[in-house]
């Protein structure tokens, strides 16, 4: 185990104590998106699912989660790495924005293998967690939506219809 795995396995243990699930019947419509790729392509196609949903700038959330810290020069999100967790497992101001806000969805368009974006997911209070793994060992999501992470017209598609179903069984 590497001594950055150690500092983020403290941060989880804090931060899951204060994580339980939100309680609700319906969804209000706050969702949360994490991506690990500055492709242009990808943030705008999640930019459209915030207007096809009619959502308001403050219940859209993205983050950029990266292994390392890199400055984001593309896009006005904030970045989350490895950096923003201290050894006492007290989260930096912007991971702690995001892992402190209540999401309805909380999404994933992450590599498969992005330990960050995994414990952002897993330690984040949200009602449904939707991620692109075709494998989810951890358990982290609720749903998982395979698509090709050079494909998130896809991923939203689909993530669309289910939010159709869920928003009509919960109704």
């Amino acid at each position: 185990m590497k001594i950055s795995d150690i500092k983020i396995a403290i941060a989880r243990k804090k931060l899951l104590a204060l994580a339980e699930k939100p309680h609700g019947k319906s969804f209000s419509r706050k969702i949360g998106v994490i991506l690990d790729s500055e492709d242009e392509k990808c943030f705008n196609a999640f930019l459209g699912l915030k207007q096809d949903l009619n959502l308001k700038e403050q219940d859209f959330l993205p983050v950029m989660c990266m292994e390392r810290h890199v400055s984001n020069v593309i896009f006005d999100t904030p970045v989350i790495s490895r950096k923003d967790f201290g050894w006492n497992g007290k989260p930096g101001e912007a991971a702690a924005a995001f892992v402190n806000s209540e999401y309805d969805v909380l999404i994933s368009f992450t590599a498969e293998e992005n330990k960050m974006a995994d414990f952002l997911v897993s330690v984040s209070r949200a009602r449904l967690k939707v991620g692109r793994k075709t494998e989810d060992k951890k358990g982290i999501f609720d749903l998982n939506i395979s698509a090709e992470q050079s494909s998130p017209e896809v991923f939203i598609t689909e993530l669309k219809k289910y939010l159709k179903i869920i928003n009509t069984t919960t109704a």
